[in-house]
């Protein structure tokens, strides 16, 4: 979801988010679900971002397509899953730029296989994962790889 989706959501519950230097506050937290509070936790590294106006409509397409192809690992089921998996059988480089990102997530504390990865990137993996969309959105525009 994107990070202004999440701000404006919790906006209309009447607890917004604030931003103070590096930090982030639930305004009102007790008018929200605990869950709707992780959730913003598990995102709080690409809010802060959002937030500080560093969160561009690229950013978010990069993320959102690695996003995407962590559920197509973890079995979710989505629409994207077939085309996912026609790439990545045709690409063999990207599954490993992929498997390796999914390594730099891990020892940047990703544990929680089913969480977000918002909160473990850095350089390293925005520097992957641009590559990988690039390659994505290459393949996916008829330019095979």
């Amino acid at each position: 979801m994107h990070p202004k989706q999440i701000c404006d959501d919790l906006s209309f519950l009447g607890s917004p988010l604030v931003l103070d230097g590096d930090d982030l506050y639930i305004e009102h937290p007790e008018k929200v679900y605990p869950e709707l509070v992780e959730y913003v936790q598990s995102h709080k590294k690409r809010l802060i971002q959002y937030l500080k106006g560093e969160y561009t409509v690229q950013d978010h397409k990069v993320k959102q397509t690695i996003d995407k192809i962590i559920h197509y690992y973890m079995g979710v089921d989505q629409k994207m899953n077939p085309k996912i998996d026609d790439w990545f059988n045709h690409d063999y480089e990207s599954a490993l730029k992929f498997v390796k990102l999914l390594v730099v997530f891990w020892e940047n504390g990703w544990r929680d296989l089913k969480g977000s990865v918002a909160n473990f990137e850095d350089e390293e993996t925005d520097k992957l994962s641009l590559e990988i969309y690039e390659r994505a959105m290459s393949y996916f525009k008829g330019k095979k790889l």
